[in-house]
Parts: C-alpha cells; structure tokens; sequence
C-alpha cells in the first residue's frame, strides 16, 4: 500500500506538474511552490531583488554623498557672502568717512582760499603803499611772511602732507 500512494503521489505531481506554473509565490499556488523550490526560481529571484536593494542602496550612497557635497558648497558660499558683505559695509563706513573729511576740507578750501587772497590783497596794498616809511613796511612785510608761512602750514595741514 505504500507503493500504492507513493506511485499515485508522483503521478498526481506529474499530472499537476504540467500544469501552469507562476515564478510569483503570491500567484503559484502549492505546485508552482514546489516547482519553484525544486528548480532553484525562488533563490533567483531573490538573488535579483538582493541586486536590486544593493544597487539602490549604493545609489542611496552616491546621493548622500552628493548632497553632503552640495551642502558643504552651500555652507562656502554663505560663508562667502557674510565675508564680502562685511567688506562691503566696511567699504561703505570707509566712503562715509572720505566723503566728511572731503566735505571738511572743502570747507577748509574755501577758508584758507579767503586767507590766502586777503593776506595777497594786504600784501598788494603794502606795496602800493606810498606814506607808510620804509620801516614800516618792511616790519608789516615781516609779519605779512610769517602770516604767509603760518597759511601754508594750515594748507600743507589740510591735504594731509605735513
């Protein structure tokens, strides 16, 4: 009897094992299971999907690696930036200094043109000057000079020569 239901198993297998069989264990069914396993399509199949969630896995790398590289290439140019805007409003604190001390040594031009001319005009009137003794005028010619003198320390001052 044991003959018996071994002979009638293997022939039920062959009979059903022409049947259509699926690579899908979700679709197969108990037959296509055994044939699956027997024929080695299920270690296949799941050597592929290993591939498969390896080669993602390595494209999943790849991207990490990448936006890290974008990250540290963000972080350079923010970093960047911070530094040329802090050139830049130095630059502007600087151009705001200039454009006072311009606007002081105008100013101070403009003073020390007046001085200049009132110290050429004393100087034009002393000369034609025809009552005032010689010793006086030589004296007033002295004082004129030292004016003179002390103006262009003032001018030497104001271009910030001396």
């Amino acid at each position: 009897m044991k003959a018996w239901a071994w002979s009638a198993a293997l022939a039920a297998t062959l009979v059903l094992g022409g049947c259509q069989t699926s690579e899908d264990p979700a679709k197969g069914g108990f037959f296509s299971g055994v044939a699956n396993l027997s024929d080695g399509t299920y270690d296949k199949r799941q050597q592929e999907r290993k591939q498969a969630l390896e080669n993602e896995q390595d494209a999943n790398q790849q991207k990490q690696r990448e936006l890290e590289r974008t990250n540290a290439q963000r972080d350079a140019v923010a970093a960047e930036r911070v530094r040329a805007e802090k050139k830049y409003a130095a630059l502007t604190a600087e151009i705001k200094t200039l454009k006072s001390r311009l606007a002081k040594a105008q100013g101070n031009h403009a003073t020390l043109q007046r001085e200049a001319d009132a110290l050429q005009a004393k100087i034009d009137m002393l000369k034609a000057d025809s009552f005032t003794p010689e010793a006086e005028k030589k004296a007033q010619l002295d004082a004129l000079r030292k004016e003179k003198a002390d103006l262009e320390n003032q001018v030497d001052a104001a271009i910030g020569g001396k």
